[in-house]
């Protein structure tokens, strides 16, 4: 049985704002390498538990240097260097996990909410409507038939994910009471959750379906400013609809989230 994990760092215990956990240049930065390590490891040894025998991880997040790779399980391999989506996954996975995440931007309860980038974008519609990170990286596994059976972060984030994903086993590790704040579950506490959690997740994968949207597929990105759209128009089929909205029109969702 084969499991993807797609990590990212906003939806880590312990982590709760951009300046000083999730940016490198942060104080408290090689600690939330190591808390998010730790939380993977919890998902990898709970999917061995379950019955697993391979798992790559993917850092969403920083690329590899988010993770601590001496600390990583032995029996996980990091996907590392330079990528672009989808980023080594593909049919022959049985199900992906999201470990790390957090709600889209724009989410009132949502620790640390944003939609790719906490800078340049305000929101994303899929096929007219809101869509984030947690579905649009749902819908890539999807297209592979791949299903998504696991979501750690926030209460935010772990609800946005049920909301689309009938079954979808979450574990919540911290809850959010504004953008930069947060009441987080005691670290230890948070991992034993997410173990437990993503041992029962490898037991649903047959209940669990793969999130799907029939094409074709538009992708309308409402940027903070208009330098996103300048960056953006005329990259991948990318349209200019105003002064701060682009579009992305396919019937290839992997050709829409290389767009992004």
């Amino acid at each position: 049985m084969k499991i993807y994990i797609l990590t990212d760092m906003e939806g880590v215990s312990g982590v709760v704002d951009s300046v000083n956990f999730a940016s490198p240049t942060g104080k408290y930065y090689d600690k939330a390498c190591e808390f998010l390590t730790k939380e993977i490891n919890a998902a990898v040894e709970g999917a061995l538990e379950a019955g697993a025998d391979e798992i790559q991880v993917m850092a969403g997040h920083g690329g590899s240097t988010s993770i601590k790779i001496d600390m990583l399980r032995p029996e996980a391999k990091l996907i590392s260097g330079e990528w672009h989506y989808p980023a080594g996954l593909d049919k022959t996975f049985d199900a992906m996990f999201l470990i790390g995440n957090h709600a889209m931007e724009g989410t009132i309860d949502g620790n640390m909410n944003h939609t790719f980038s906490s800078k340049h974008v305000h929101s994303m519609k899929l096929n007219g409507k809101f869509i984030g990170e947690i579905g649009m990286t749902a819908l890539m596994a999807g297209w592979f038939n791949v299903p998504t059976v696991l979501v750690s972060g926030d209460e935010a984030a772990c609800r946005e994910a049920r909301a689309i994903i009938p079954g979808i086993v979450t574990a919540p590790v911290k809850k959010g009471l504004s953008q930069f704040a947060a009441i987080s579950l005691q670290p230890e506490k948070a991992r034993e959750l997410i173990r437990a959690r993503a041992k029962e997740a490898v037991a649903k994968i047959k209940k669990i379906k793969p999130y799907k949207v029939k094409p074709p597929f538009t992708l309308d990105v409402q940027h903070k400013a208009t330098e996103g759209v300048s960056s953006r128009f005329g990259r991948m089929g990318v349209q200019k609809l105003d002064s701060k909205t682009t579009r992305v029109v396919s019937k290839d969702f992997i050709e829409v989230m290389r767009s992004w």
